[in-house]
């Protein structure tokens, strides 16, 4: 039997960001099923530069880009280019590692190899785990679910899971882009039906991959006609990967002596996938609650429940925009995306694109139908509700 105050299943960059944030005020351990912390790489690895000064990993960025390239159906291609860097591509298993670092700088104990099974609550949780030796317990306040979409503590909780996903599959290949600091972003159902597909440069590689909507055939489908149409079936692979992103926040994240965050709690942007940022976001909302606990000695659901407020303050507004937004786009033909592309060409309207942050895309929605206000008409009815008032954060 071991002890801990805070028991972190799942040690990515959410999992670690919390650790980090409560290593000096409590003993924390973190389990990883995995024995290498950041592999296996499941990540298209592009980040704000603001995820990687939270992370203190800026000896991982690969590549710095200003903009990108959106094709659409009907080969109307779309340039959006920043005055600043606008994003960066980082080595994502060596960022987690860095994460890693962090936290056990901070305090916190890494158990790589130990996988959580399930728990028992009472007077505190008796979670149970095991490794290449055989099976043990964990006495813990408060288990924190950072184990991804398939979450066992999710489940062990009763909190459900995501209400969709999209799977993807990515590529990378020996080959060199001429143009380093423009990425390629590729929309219709040919291509990636449900979502999109990608081209980012990294030096003398090329990272190539797509999602598509599970109700589509399987990614790499798709994939051999896109390397095809880039010209770059023949280059060298150096590693293919692939998995799946949720769509759409649990509809509770917290229970009594458990809470989950990042993909575990669904806190990925619904119009990109990405799960960074907002993961990292979430676990400090996580680390100030857990903190605020134990001061009390308190790990009811009620005083629990204090996170999904602070974490829904801080990114609902986004997420639940971006899962609307989401839903309007999948409705949307080729003909239609073709249509899109053409007015999104207009000068004014990709000054405003210019100005987007990709932590958070779907803030600049309002501003693009105030300088394109003809988009309206390729979208349903709700998607004009939408933007006539602020959107709950409590409706993701």
């Amino acid at each position: 039997m071991k002890e801990c105050d805070f028991l972190v299943v799942g040690g990515g960059p959410s999992g670690m960001t919390f650790a980090t944030a409560v290593g000096k005020k409590a003993k924390v351990v973190v389990v990883e099923e995995h024995e290498a912390i950041g592999e296996p790489v499941q990540c298209t690895g592009l980040v704000t530069p603001r995820v990687v000064e939270m992370a203190g990993a800026r000896d991982t960025v690969l590549n710095r880009l200003r903009g990108g390239y959106f094709n659409f159906p009907g080969d109307q291609v779309v340039e959006v280019r920043g005055r600043s860097i606008k994003a960066v591509v980082v080595d994502r298993a060596a960022f987690d590692r860095t994460c890693a670092e962090r936290a056990m700088d901070a305090g916190a104990e890494v158990a790589p190899g130990e996988r959580f099974t399930d728990a028992r609550i009472g007077a505190n949780a008796t979670a149970h785990c095991w490794d290449s030796r055989g099976s043990f317990n964990y006495t813990t306040k408060l288990i924190v679910g950072a184990d991804g979409y398939k979450s066992n503590v999710a489940k062990t909780a009763g909190l459900g899971g995501p209400k969709d996903f999209v799977r993807g599959v990515q590529m990378d290949i020996e080959h060199r882009e001429e143009e380093q600091d423009m990425l390629s972003v590729y929309l219709g159902k040919k291509v990636a039906p449900g979502f999109f597909a990608w081209k980012i440069p990294c030096g003398e590689m090329t990272r190539v991959g797509l999602c598509a909507s599970l109700s589509y055939d399987a990614p790499m489908t798709y994939l051999g006609p896109l390397l095809k149409r880039l010209g770059l079936q023949n280059k060298e692979r150096i590693r293919v990967i692939s998995g799946m992103i949720p769509i759409g926040s649990l509809a509770q994240t917290y229970a009594e002596r458990i809470l989950v965050i990042g993909d575990a709690a669904g806190q990925t942007k619904p119009l990109s996938g990405g799960g960074l940022y907002t993961g990292m976001v979430a676990a400090g909302c996580a680390a100030r609650t857990a903190l605020g606990c134990l001061e009390e000695d308190d790990f009811s659901a009620e005083a629990l429940s204090s996170y999904q407020e602070g974490w829904k303050a801080e990114l609902g507004r986004e997420l639940d925009r971006g899962l609307m937004i989401r839903k309007a786009y999948t409705k949307l033909s080729d003909r239609k995306l073709e249509e899109v592309g053409r007015i999104l060409s207009r000068e004014d309207v990709r000054e405003v694109l210019a100005e987007g942050d990709i932590d958070s895309p779907a803030e600049l929605a309002p501003k693009v139908l105030k300088t394109a206000p003809g988009l309206l008409r390729l979208a349903p009815s709700f998607l004009r509700a939408l933007f006539s008032r602020s959107p709950p954060g409590n409706q993701i």
